[in-house]
Formats: structure tokens, sequence, C-alpha cells
């Protein structure tokens, strides 16, 4: 928060989003979930890096069934999308090279900072 005060810049990795995609993907309340998390500064930008649920698949390799773990993904993946429509991410195609994933992270970021700092805010 000191960095935040100074108004400095903040990067996070997943932060409330994978609170609300990866709880609400094992059922629990989306709306509870927004409250317990309702003291988190809201970000200038969110960013979701969308991949198919059997690319996530193919990159994480954790211990349960793939066919239980492919489901559970699809579930994450259909919260994160939903964010993304209600205009709470920004998406960005993570299911490309990775110098093209990067190109677009770097300009919507530098195009965040810009429009934050002719704002003043």
């Amino acid at each position: 928060m000191p960095t935040l005060r100074r108004g400095g810049i903040v990067v996070s990795d997943r932060y409330i989003y994978a609170s609300i995609a990866y709880q609400g993907a094992q059922k629990v309340d989306i709306g509870w979930i927004r409250c317990v998390n309702n003291f988190a500064p809201k970000p200038d930008l969110a960013i979701y890096l969308d991949v198919p649920a059997e690319v996530a698949m193919s990159r994480i390799r954790r211990g349960r069934s793939v066919m239980e773990r492919l489901e559970f993904e699809k579930r994450v993946r259909e919260i994160y999308l939903k964010l993304v429509k209600d205009g709470e991410l920004t998406y960005i195609d993570g299911d490309r090279p990775v110098e093209d994933v990067d190109k677009d992270i770097f300009n919507i970021a530098i195009e965040t900072i810009t429009k934050k700092h002719i704002a003043g805010t």
C-alpha cells in the first residue's frame, strides 16, 4: 500500500480475480467471495490471459484425475470470461507466441499508465 499512496505502480499476479474464478469454480458463492475481498483496492488494469482449458491442463498437470481437472479448468475459464464480459478484466489471447502476448500486455499497460498520468490520478 505505501507504493500506491506514493502514486507508484504496483504489478500483481492473479489478485482478487483468481479468488473469484477458482473459488467460484468450486461452487463458492461469488457474491460472498467479492464481499470478503471488498477491502482490496480496485486495480486500474486487470488482464486475463485466456487459454483453452486443455492448454491450461498441459501446463499444469497436478494430482487430480485428468477429466476432473479439465472440468474444473473449464469452470474457472468460464468465470474469468464472464469477468471479461462484465468489464472487470481486459482480455488477451494467451494461446499465441509469447512475444505477441508480451507485446499486447506491454501496449495495454502503457496505454493505461498514460491515461492515468494525463488524468492526474
